[in-house]
């Protein structure tokens, strides 16, 4: 099942990574995954490859209680309605789409979106490994926005021990979440940060890299980062010597910071941590 126990944290701010071994854990997954958009009353899509008429089937037939519209299921370079894709279907395609996707699903008053995909529908010669590990990269910036998370779904069956280790490290859910937003150049991380996900994090950060401004990193909410994670931010930090990069975190990522060298690096700035109000 869907590795978190609260339906509504399942649905914000993540980017989450899972291998499968059999064709019943698939149809579980993806069949909790989308239940809980339902019934949260989020769009939830769900990308398919080209043999995967039969798992499309029970999918819909287990997902109940959708809108018209809020499900859908679509199949890699078929040629009846529900398709995506194609002989010449790259990595910007695959962004461009989703970007549209989401602003689509915005504009038609869903709240929110989640997307999955089974990505078997990449295990061809228009998409190397290299193409591959470039689009987990970068599509973090498409889960940036609250409202979008995400399910990456990939069968141990197709794809080497090696690439899924190199694939899940770009991943920071479910541990780690990050939005953006507020004032600026504004990238706020909450959960944890560890040997799971660390290596997630420069793709988050090169979403706020390029702004020519103060980037206020709010880790209020961070419980824990390592060593290599709080390198990438001492780092990111350093690699930015005019503008100033705000930190907001607690005590145990402060000390963090610190044993790695940030008071070497100037425009790095601390500050203590906001906690924001328990709801009445």
């Amino acid at each position: 099942m869907f590795p978190v126990q609260d339906p509504r944290a399942a649905l914000f701010g993540k980017h989450v990574n899972l291998a499968y071994s059999s064709d019943d854990d698939v149809r579980e997954i993806l069949t909790d995954f989308a239940q809980r958009a339902v019934t949260a009353g989020h769009r939830v899509v769900i990308f398919l490859d080209t043999d995967s008429a039969a798992l499309a089937g029970q999918l819909a037939t287990d997902v109940t209680g959708a809108a018209p519209g809020q499900c859908s299921l679509l199949r890699y370079g078929t040629s009846k309605s529900g398709s995506f894709g194609g002989a010449l279907f790259g990595v910007a395609d695959m962004l461009a789409l989703l970007s549209r996707l989401a602003e689509d699903t915005l504009q038609a008053g869903w709240p929110a979106i989640s997307v999955a995909g089974e990505m078997t529908w990449t295990d061809r010669p228009a998409w190397t490994p290299t193409d591959l590990f470039a689009y987990e990269h970068q599509v973090n910036r498409f889960f940036g926005d609250p409202r979008v998370t995400g399910l990456c779904l990939y069968d141990r069956r197709r794809f080497g021990k090696e690439l899924l280790a190199r694939i899940k490290a770009v991943h920071p859910g479910p541990l780690l979440a990050f939005t953006l937003g507020g004032w600026g150049a504004h990238l706020r991380l909450t959960g944890e940060l560890d040997a799971s996900n660390a290596e997630s994090l420069p793709s988050i950060l090169e979403l706020v890299a390029g702004a020519e401004t103060v980037v206020m990193l709010d880790a209020s909410e961070l419980s824990f980062v390592d060593a290599a994670g709080a390198g990438h931010i001492v780092r990111f930090a350093a690699s930015r010597p005019h503008h100033h990069t705000v930190v907001r975190c607690g005590r145990g990522v402060r000390q963090a910071l610190q044993l790695v060298g940030a008071e070497s690096v100037p425009s790095l700035v601390l500050r203590d941590r906001v906690i924001a109000a328990a709801a009445s």
